[in-house]
């Protein structure tokens, strides 16, 4: 068994033979003027692919060890767990902060997001309903935002109001018409 060498040994001895014997000659040789570029950037794609395959063993002989794959496991569960508890220690801190300044809150944004899109699919079907005039359908190469800007102008000029006959959909939340400002 003395002659064997295991698979990674003898990517290390291709390596350094390739990094430390091969590219330096090769570029000695071309520095000089007696080599070829060839055989210079032949050289150094042997001693790349030798780093590489080098880099490859060692990644695999690393995660077959069970002892890595415990840490490393073990290192995950630990950072997830920080990571839960800096969460947990950043929402009890700033939830009454953001009120005090101003801002809205996560619940607050939700249901601002709720009632725009509520808002856009009351758009979309009163557009839906919308009858197409002479002077619409001429102008038909308009792009997306114009095609919205003239059905919200209709819609206006038409005194269009929401379901509850007010102009809006009856979705208000406890800070509407307070204006957020940042500190």
């Amino acid at each position: 068994m003395a002659g064997t060498k295991s698979f990674l040994a003898q990517e290390l001895t291709k390596f350094f033979e390739a990094a430390w014997l091969d590219l330096p000659a090769e570029a000695g040789k071309a520095l000089l003027g007696a080599g070829d570029e060839k055989e210079l950037r032949k050289a150094g794609w042997k001693a790349y692919d030798a780093w590489i395959s080098l880099a490859n063993e060692v990644t695999n002989e690393v995660y077959s060890n069970p002892i890595i794959g415990r840490v490393t496991g073990q290192v995950m569960e630990s950072a997830l767990r920080l990571r839960q508890i800096g969460g947990a220690i950043a929402d009890a801190s700033f939830s009454n902060l953001w009120p005090s300044i101003g801002l809205p809150t996560r619940t607050e944004m939700a249901a601002v997001r709720n009632e725009l899109l509520a808002l856009r699919e009351e758009l979309a079907a009163y557009a839906a309903r919308v009858p197409v005039s002479d002077d619409t359908a001429k102008t038909s190469k308009m792009d997306a935002e114009d095609t919205l800007r003239v059905v919200w102008k209709g819609a206006r000029l038409n005194g269009y109001l929401a379901a509850n006959g007010k102009g809006s959909n009856g979705r208000h939340t406890a800070n509407q018409g307070k204006r957020h400002v940042a500190a």
